[in-house]
């Protein structure tokens, strides 16, 4: 019986009872790439679970864009079985050409298939837990004995925290000479887009949009954009824990200085079009003085990535136009 036979009769014993008693064959080590520097297996800590992995995985399914995304930097697509739709996807991936050339993208979804997942004969998955399917994803992943990080929303809100990703799925990955440099440069973006605008204090107010399903709505407290536009040295303003309706009275209320619109896929300001040409807001400063902009979600969302030091600088040029950056 060889590896891949024990692993279909695992998962289908998982999807039969969410129970299982483990039965496996021994298989022939993979070798090492040449960038693992500890042997296997490993434990790596994630929040507060530790996964154990038990050779340099060599069949990784990644079920979120940002995983995937990350791991093809690391690694490129040669042991990546997987990766979801939005890897694949303009303006959302940011390791396209790396993805199309991955065997399987899995579809868009908040309900993944686990039999589906299993039947990938995964040896480590990468997930980014949002919602309930999910979870329960997790736990038959789990049951089947098949290793998973599982990471939050959270872990890739500021640049900080896809460093410190970055070095988790690099652990995993027995990647951890290129996530040492991948993290070593982005360390030194980000301290100089600081260090260039540190000696310029500003007290501007900002107003972040987004558009989903032909709605418009005010930025959550806790997005990527938020994260950055603080980082920078705006105040977010209008946010609370969760996205909301943008409307002419919120915008008003708000009062911004600036409006950063997210440009999603392209789209620019023309989800906005008629919302921000309302005669209700002619008076907001944001709109008198001509201060609404685009920053990309390609650089400043959830799925953005090591390339989110690039939103910094984006909006650092916006709130600090005379910086030299």
């Amino acid at each position: 019986m060889n590896h891949r036979i024990t692993r279909a009769g695992v998962a289908l014993l998982a999807l039969a009872a969410l129970a299982l008693s483990a039965c496996s064959a021994p298989t022939e080590a993979a070798p090492e790439p040449s960038s693992a520097t500890d042997a296997w297996p490993r434990t790596v800590t994630l929040d507060d679970r530790t996964v154990t992995i038990d050779e340099t995985p060599q069949r990784v399914v990644a079920l979120s864009t940002e995983t995937g995304d990350i791991a093809l930097e690391l690694i490129g697509h040669e042991r990546v079985a997987a990766v979801s739709h939005g890897s694949i996807t303009d303006g959302a991936g940011n390791q396209i050409a790396e993805a199309e050339l991955v065997d399987t993208a899995l579809p868009a979804g908040t309900n993944p298939d686990p039999e589906q997942i299993l039947a990938l004969d995964p040896d480590l998955v990468l997930m980014t837990s949002r919602h309930e399917g999910e979870q329960d994803a997790a736990n038959v992943l789990s049951k089947a004995g098949v290793p998973a990080l599982i990471f939050d929303s959270s872990d890739f809100e500021s640049i900080d925290a896809v460093m410190a990703a970055v070095e988790t799925i690099g652990s995993a990955l027995g990647a951890e000479s290129t996530a040492s440099d991948i993290v070593s440069s982005l360390t030194k973006q980000q301290e100089h887009v600081l260090d260039a605008i540190a000696d310029d204090p500003i007290n501007s107010t900002v107003l972040l949009l987004m558009s989903r399903g032909g709605r418009q709505f005010v930025q959550s407290a806790s997005s990527t954009m938020s994260t950055l536009v603080e980082q920078a040295g705006g105040t977010v303003i209008g946010a609370s824990d969760g996205a909301v309706p943008a409307g002419p009275e919120s915008i008003v209320a708000a009062n911004p200085d600036v409006i950063i619109v997210e440009d999603f896929q392209g789209a620019g300001l023309s989800p906005f079009s008629e919302l921000l040409e309302s005669g209700a807001l002619a008076d907001v400063p944001a709109i008198a003085d001509d201060a609404t902009v685009t920053v990309s979600a390609s650089i400043a969302s959830g799925t953005s990535g090591t390339r989110t030091v690039e939103g910094l600088e984006a909006i650092a040029s916006i709130l600090h136009p005379d910086a030299e950056l």
